[in-house]
């Protein structure tokens, strides 16, 4: 079984932030959890507030060869006046990461193809074949919902391999802690969504993600030694 690649997200950032010191604290921590992407969770917030928090971020995601998507975190209807695809454009991000498939169909015909778009928590089965057939780069399981509640991982890690078995589209299942890694890479998702288990840790960020690291190598092991 390969490896999931690690899909880690920032925590939310209101619109008004100062993001040098968190782009400071994300230098330390991909140099210490190889990263295949970074969503940067921001806060809802006016177009050009957001496209200036963006671009500190990507810059710092690109340095460290880390495709950036956006994520702003809010309920549909409160993106519905933003022109999510210039912000993702104007800011330099990779992609954009959403709730919503009517959402997702719009930014994939705006991108057309130049940037990623993500679902995350497709509500059924059949929602998450049409946001494949649509043409989505990935799907999320599990993801924190704009309210904080989780979906319960046990339903999430049967969709994620459900969806893993069958379809090429890729898919990341969210990890809601430590403990539940060897539950997670058993979904055989290609990414593994990581946000508080690092962002969140008692020992701050940077122990977070050594933790992580630590934690995917010491369950590597026990596969191959399987």
């Amino acid at each position: 079984m390969t490896s999931p690649e690690i899909y880690l997200a920032t925590p939310l950032i209101d619109a008004g932030a100062e993001p040098a010191a968190l782009c400071m604290q994300l230098r330390t921590i991909l140099s210490l959890l190889p990263c295949a992407a970074l969503r940067v969770r921001l806060a809802a917030g006016d177009e050009r507030g957001l496209t200036r928090l963006l671009k500190p971020f990507c810059a710092t995601a690109h340095e460290a060869g880390i495709a950036v998507i956006l994520d702003i975190d809010a309920a549909p209807d409160a993106l519905a006046g933003l022109d999510l695809a210039q912000i993702v454009t104007r800011g330099g991000a990779d992609g954009l990461h959403l709730r919503d498939l009517a959402a997702a169909r719009d930014a994939i015909a705006r991108f057309g193809g130049d940037r990623a778009v993500g679902l995350a928590n497709p509500r059924t089965r059949h929602e998450a074949m049409e946001a494949g057939e649509a043409g989505v780069d990935y799907l999320s399981f599990g993801e924190p919902r704009p309210d904080g509640s989780m979906p319960p991982f046990d339903a999430a890690c049967e969709r994620a391999s459900w969806w893993a078995e069958i379809f090429e589209t890729p898919c990341a299942i969210f990890l809601p802690g430590l403990g539940d890694i060897d539950a997670a890479l058993a979904t055989g998702s290609e990414f593994l969504a990581a946000g508080d288990v690092v962002f969140a840790h008692t020992g701050g960020p940077e122990e977070g993600a050594r933790a992580l690291a630590a934690a995917l190598g010491a369950s590597g092991d026990d596969r191959h030694d399987g």
